[in-house]
């Protein structure tokens, strides 16, 4: 039941101490917290140092230049992260993936890895966030907060494409091999900054262009957003304004479209979970 943390930082000052005195206060302990620094600007590189020296087995970072923010080095971030583990040795059964304003349960670790041990096929974790307005939207392991199988992570390229969707591409590749994966609303966390507020839902409308979401699908997860008020209105209009603008084409690369295999994969899926819904919603009238 070994794992170790990668967490993303930006500018984090604000709330970066108590995400890692929550992720170093676990009840199962982590093998390592790798902090990947995007450059930051503020007092975050401060703060790292001091929880070096105070712990300094247990809390390493990657210092990248500051180029501002951009959503696009997410993912790449997160995967200086995984090599940055590798390079150390790190074998762990498992990894978790943080936000810098990201606070957990004491036990948060020790149950999803649990589960996961449990359940060899369960690939793909994390607990729910503890917003009314996540418990209404999320039914899929959150990107923060997320628990991963590293021999799952390895047999799949061990990295996230750098390509909008990158967190929900994970979920549906291991779907795609037979796998599982699970929200469990029993354990959870919190995320301070609001969702969406760097990038204003735009790249999760683009998101679902380029894994190949239903048009269907697609409309009805943003009416979803809109009815349930899981977003503000103006979220909703950025992800259909996100999503329209990547269907008409573009040459940026971030929101070129994964593979047809795959992309036909999650559209198969989806129309399977419409028909389901049409059935249900018959047989109810």
């Amino acid at each position: 039941m070994s794992y170790w943390v990668a967490v993303v930082a930006k500018n984090a000052a604000e709330h970066l101490q108590s995400t890692l005195d929550s992720l170093l206060s676990q009840t199962l302990r982590s093998e390592r917290v790798i902090i990947v620094d995007d450059g930051s600007a503020d007092a975050t590189p401060e703060i790292i140092a001091r929880y070096r020296r105070e712990h300094p087995k247990r809390v390493s970072c990657v210092t990248l230049p500051d180029k501002g923010y951009d959503i696009r080095r997410v993912p790449r971030n997160i995967n200086y992260a995984w090599k940055t583990a590798e390079t150390k040795g790190l074998r762990t059964d498992y990894f978790m993936i943080s936000g810098d304003d990201c606070t957990y349960q004491s036990n948060y670790a020790e149950m999803l890895v649990s589960r996961m041990d449990s359940l060899p096929s369960l690939v793909v974790t994390s607990g729910q966030h503890s917003s009314a307005a996540n418990a209404l939207e999320e039914h899929v392991p959150s990107g923060s907060g997320r628990m991963v199988r590293c021999s799952f992570w390895r047999e799949i390229g061990g990295e996230y494409p750098v390509k909008a969707g990158w967190e929900s591409w994970l979920l549906h590749r291991a779907l795609e091999k037979g796998l599982d994966v699970k929200l469990f609303s029993e354990v959870t966390f919190e995320h301070v900054r609001p969702r969406g507020a760097r990038h204003q839902f735009v790249y999760w409308g683009a998101a679902m262009y380029t894994l190949g979401y239903h048009p269907l699908y697609a409309m009805g997860r943003i009416a979803k957003n809109t009815l349930l008020r899981t977003m503000p209105m103006r979220g909703s209009m950025n992800m259909l304004r996100g999503y329209l603008q990547a269907r008409l084409g573009s040459s940026d690369a971030f929101i070129s479209p994964f593979e047809f295999s795959f992309r036909n994969f999650v559209r198969r899926e989806q129309l399977q979970q419409i028909r389901k819904l049409v059935i249900k919603l018959l047989r109810t009238n």
